[in-house]
């Protein structure tokens, strides 16, 4: 990972780790592959502009699907977009 930012977490004894999305991969594989403790969770955040993105309603609707797909997963917490119809 060529730039990278740790940053206390807002939680005790966590730490959030910032970088480029389209690095977003190997930042993972290097987190997992320094080990971490039994029962520690790792997760993974972009941050989501405020301004509204235009987009046609066919991919306003593929892109909900996915979200909604993904908010049931277990792991996932929350799922942000910026999009506009």
């Amino acid at each position: 990972v060529d730039d990278m930012e740790l940053v206390e977490g807002d939680e005790e004894g966590t730490i959030v780790v910032c970088t480029n999305p389209n690095e977003s991969a190997a930042m993972f594989e290097a987190v997992k592959s320094i080990g971490l403790d039994e029962g520690a969770k790792m997760s993974l955040s972009h941050d989501v502009s405020k301004a509204p993105v235009e987009c046609s309603k066919e991919n306003f609707e593929k892109n909900m699907a996915i979200i909604d797909a993904l908010k049931e997963v277990d792991d996932v917490d929350s799922v942000e977009h910026n999009m506009s119809n």
